[in-house]
């Protein structure tokens, strides 16, 4: 009998040498970013971010998010992991 594997989410990727994310945790019409981050992992349909910030971050934030050479995107927070202080790995959805 063969066995069914199930793969976890999205397949993910590693971006490009140097990808960077900018990030706007306002709500505002204006894209105006407070932090930029390194991109650790890509899929279609999100990315994992290291960034240095001072602000508490939770699961549920709504952002907007500018990865590399793609168009700012309106964007969710689905999980952050406090690696030192003021220093996070977050996973972003792209909601757009």
């Amino acid at each position: 009998m063969a066995k069914t594997i199930f793969k976890r989410g999205p397949i993910r990727f590693k971006p490009d040498p140097m990808t960077v994310a900018l990030i706007d945790f306002n709500n505002s019409k204006d894209f105006a970013p407070q932090t930029t981050g390194i991109v650790v992992n890509e899929s279609y349909t999100g990315c994992a971010v290291v960034i240095a910030f001072d602000r508490d971050l939770k699961k549920g934030d709504k952002i907007k998010i500018k990865v590399g050479q793609l168009a700012e995107m309106k964007a969710s927070i689905v999980w952050v992991k406090n690696l030192e202080e003021n220093i996070f790995k977050v996973g972003v959805h792209f909601l757009d």
